[in-house]
């Protein structure tokens, strides 16, 4: 099949691709990353969108050689990366045509003591700055330097421009991470708090400054479970999650966003397009299979499972600690294992299901058709996120979550 890229117009007037059309068995074939860039900049409708998804461009545009890291996409309203440099240091580069976006970005930096620099304000407007810049978490990084000291050294982990930072800090021998969270901490730490009465293996954090949007906890462990596969930690991982689901759920629990395999698919769409079709598709399928679970009983459940959210004690250890409980909530007990199912088939792991399985069914039932749905729902909702964290030959991974999820379906 040819994998060349053909264009029309849709009735709005945007070009459309017909690229990767389904060959007879009804499978997708990648597109090279610079065209599947090419579409994804093209369907954001905002001109110079290629530059900011192009490392080479962005790096010119920024005068300094940086690796992109995540980006946001609003088609026709903005374009949002985070990228690093050759150093480490985290930054942001944004894209929108809203002036109001731009002017308070530009006060917050300035009132924080830092600047933002300018490339264009012809069009869309076009600037960027550092992470300590941020428009929505400069505040909250601020107060938490200020609470630790100017001798604490950062090194930034993870960064989703103006949602969330996660970094470690080291000062002497001591070495601690922190979360700065735009959306505050509170619901974090009582879900910590929580956990940890309930006996389940989570490290404690405790509040940093005044503001509620940081919370800190020490360095804990060697490795993560993705990392460092170790099947009698997923053992003990899946012991610790039927536990979890067998307790009752705290009245005061957020519900988890309930499952929404259409909006998963446009999603997919506003970034690869030439993928949209068959992800309609899948999600049509889906839909139909989780329609009968929205009724099910909840749990209190993590919301966000999978081996890389496991860090081990110690390499070689079984003891372990679950982190990012972030999105931990009240849902179907059953996502939690699909979602770690579908982690563990992505990143070929395949020993890990069964191991998590043995720990899991020794405390709780599993039940194979919902988590084969809930495996489903995990796959085709984690497809954008290729595009999204810029992982190498995104449209390759696309795909393959797209056959993950109908190979799950057809379980």
């Amino acid at each position: 099949m040819s994998l060349t890229t053909t264009q029309s117009t849709s009735a709005s007037g945007r070009p459309t691709s017909s690229s990767d059309r389904q060959d007879g068995g009804g499978t997708l074939q990648p597109l090279t990353v610079s065209a599947a860039d090419a579409l994804a900049a093209n369907a954001s409708g905002l001109e110079r969108a290629g530059e900011l998804l192009d490392p080479a461009a962005l790096s010119e545009l920024l005068g300094q050689q940086v690796r992109i890291t995540h980006v946001r996409s609003k088609p026709d309203r903005s374009l949002l990366v985070a990228h690093t440099d050759s150093r480490g240091e985290a930054g942001w580069t944004m894209l929108t045509v809203d002036p109001v976006k731009y002017h308070n970005a530009q006060e917050r930096a300035e009132g924080f003591g830092r600047r933002i620099q300018v490339h264009s304000t012809a069009g869309p407007h076009l600037f960027s700055g550092s992470v300590w810049s941020d428009p929505q978490l400069a505040k909250e990084l601020t107060e938490a330097r200020a609470v630790l000291g100017e001798d604490v050294s950062w090194q930034i982990l993870r960064y989703n421009p103006r949602r969330r930072v996660v970094a470690t800090l080291r000062s002497g021998s001591s070495q601690k991470v922190v979360r700065v969270l735009a959306s505050g901490a509170d619901h974090l730490r009582q879900t910590t708090r929580h956990w940890r009465g309930l006996g389940l293996p989570v490290s404690n954090v405790s509040a940093l400054g005044q503001r509620s949007t940081a919370v800190i906890a020490p360095m804990w462990g060697v490795s993560d479970l993705h990392s460092s596969p170790h099947p009698p930690a997923a053992v003990t991982a899946g012991a610790a999650v039927a536990a979890l689901h067998a307790a009752p759920p705290r009245r005061s629990a957020a519900n988890c966003a309930h499952p929404d395999p259409q909006r998963a698919a446009a999603g997919l769409g506003q970034v690869a397009p030439w993928a949209q079709q068959r992800a309609t598709t899948l999600a049509e399928r889906l839909a139909e299979r989780l329609a009968p679970l929205g009724s099910s009983t909840a749990a209190e459940i993590h919301g966000d499972l999978s081996p890389d959210q496991v860090v081990l004690a110690a390499h070689g250890s079984h003891k372990i600690r679950l982190i990012d409980l972030d999105r931990a909530g009240s849902g179907h007990p059953m996502r939690d294992v699909g979602s770690w199912v579908a982690a563990c088939r992505r990143n070929e792991q395949t020993e890990l299901i069964d191991a998590f399985l043995t720990g899991y069914t020794e405390h709780a039932p599993a039940e194979p058709d919902d988590m084969h749905a809930w495996e489903a729902y995990a796959h085709l909702a984690g497809a954008a996120d290729f595009f999204r964290h810029r992982e190498t030959d995104w449209p390759a991974h696309t795909v393959r979550a797209l056959d993950l999820t109908e190979e799950a379906l057809n379980r």
